[in-house]
């Protein structure tokens, strides 16, 4: 896998030099839009959303896109569609300021955008909760 390494976002050396030994990754990728996700132990890239990268290094991955309703939603629309045109194994989208998220690539298949599997459950939201928080804010909520 070669790439230029000033085309990849912060966080994605690391995964680019497990890539090309030959590994992956073992837990989801968490690809920030919104700044440092503080207290994560999964593996974090921070993009600038108004920036293109080269997504190759998440190949068949999986990857949970944070984002917020501030968030451009047509940058998010184009940063989603890349990575699932890689395709990945799994692609989520978590909206940190609402705590939703939504799946767009399950097993990797694409979700339908009007099926039962689009939406998290409640499980999911559970799970996912907290990312994209910074620890300040949840103590004065």
């Amino acid at each position: 896998m070669t790439m230029n390494p000033t085309m990849l976002p912060y966080g994605a050396a690391e995964i680019l030099a497990l890539r090309k030994t030959g590994k992956r990754p073992a837990d989801m990728i968490l690809l920030s839009l919104i700044g440092p996700l503080r207290g994560e132990n999964n593996p974090v890239i921070v993009a600038n959303p108004t920036r293109r990268y080269d997504w190759r290094i998440l190949l068949d991955l999986e990857v949970l896109v944070i984002a917020s309703s501030a968030t451009d939603t047509t940058t998010v629309k184009r940063l989603l569609d890349e990575l699932k045109a890689l395709p990945t194994r799994y692609l989520g989208l978590w909206l940190s300021d609402r705590q939703n998220g939504l799946h767009v690539v399950v097993d990797g298949v694409p979700a339908h955008p009007r099926g039962l599997l689009r939406y998290m459950s409640r499980a999911e939201r559970q799970n996912f909760h907290g990312i994209g928080q910074h620890p300040e804010y949840r103590q004065c909520a």
